[in-house]
């Protein structure tokens, strides 16, 4: 990763600017190079993936993007918390009374979450499922109409926390040990489905790709005639305004922030990213951007840091490889933050 400018549109000058969920991507235009380009999107999980790749033909690149998206709606198949016939949704329904045998797969994301649960020390969580309804986020359309008491959100924590699942790795198999408890992976599938599409592509021989999947990202090797692809951090007080720009090749990045799934009460506006601990949403930053190795921890470390105040972030990714972070906070102050050996 390199910085092309701070503060700073000039090094997007020039450029094709394309906006996604808490990024902004620069791409030379593709009559500039040899090689055939194609940038294809499409809708699943909730929000659009778009992935752009260059190979030796349309066809070629076309038949690696279909296996790419093959790869991402597989996951949603397995892991989403809409789909009733989801692995994921059957361990929820059985939440309570019993285990549900599940892939391989699932079982890996969960033992990643328990991961980077404790990385964070228990800032990421992926069971605060019951405090996404509490508070309206599960409404269509998501809404409030107060704040819920103290009481009630007490009541919503007892659920919470890594300690009501079980991973049978013998059986292969998943539990929740209370009836309110409910996983919800979204901070983390997404990135793995992003590693994913990562490898199907590269397994059809593509070299240079990149795929955003609504502000989870991963920039595999670089465009034609360029050192990386280029990647725009917006600041999310002011979108024109762009923050960080960065060149990532063979890199992920996510951005977690709370502009733009929200609840407003009243003159108090609160986002969907929640403190395990307190319960509530949390306000300490307007978003967080790690760049990491691969789009899962990405995913989970800008999910996870969001919650923290800066110095025990610096902490966290002070102590992990190849990671980078991004903090900008409630009051618009950015802090970057260096992992070791980058």
């Amino acid at each position: 990763m390199s910085f092309d400018n701070l503060y700073s549109r000039r090094g997007f000058i020039g450029q094709t600017l394309k906006s996604v969920a808490g990024l902004v991507l620069a791409s030379e235009l593709p009559f500039k190079n040899k090689q055939a380009y194609i940038e294809r999107s499409f809708f699943t999980m909730g929000t659009i993936v778009t992935i752009s790749a260059y190979g030796e033909s349309r066809e070629h690149v076309n038949h690696a993007i279909d296996k790419a998206i093959q790869e991402i709606q597989r996951v949603d198949r397995l892991m989403s918390l809409y789909k009733t016939d989801s692995q994921l949704a059957r361990v929820n329904s059985a939440a309570g009374k019993s285990t549900v045998k599940v892939d391989e797969e699932l079982i890996h994301v969960v033992q990643a979450a328990k991961k980077y649960h404790e990385i964070t020390s228990g800032s990421f969580d992926i069971t605060v499922e019951p405090l996404m309804n509490l508070w309206g986020f599960r409404h269509e359309p998501p809404s409030l109409r107060k704040r819920p008491s103290d009481a009630e959100i007490q009541s919503r924590l007892d659920a919470v926390g890594f300690s009501h699942i079980s991973i049978d790795e013998k059986n292969q198999a998943i539990g929740l040990d209370q009836a309110d408890s409910k996983i919800d992976l979204g901070g983390i599938a997404v990135g793995f489905s992003v590693d994913l599409a990562v490898r199907a592509l590269q397994s059809e021989g593509i070299e240079a790709a990149f795929i955003n999947h609504s502000g989870d990202a991963y920039a595999l090797g670089k465009p034609e005639n360029d050192s990386g692809w280029r990647v725009g951090i917006p600041n999310p007080a002011k979108p024109e305004e762009i923050v960080a720009s960065l060149t990532l090749s063979n890199k992920a990045i996510s951005t977690s922030g709370n502009t733009e799934k929200f609840i407003q009460v009243g003159s108090h506006r609160y986002g969907h990213i929640f403190d395990p601990y307190l319960g509530t949403p949390s306000d300490a930053a307007l978003s967080t951007t790690v760049i990491a190795p691969s789009a899962l921890a990405a995913d989970a470390l800008s999910t996870g840091i969001f919650c923290m105040d800066v110095p025990r972030a610096k902490k966290i990714i002070g102590e992990l490889g190849g990671t980078q972070a991004f903090i900008i906070s409630s009051e618009g102050k950015l802090t970057f933050l260096q992992g070791r050996g980058t």
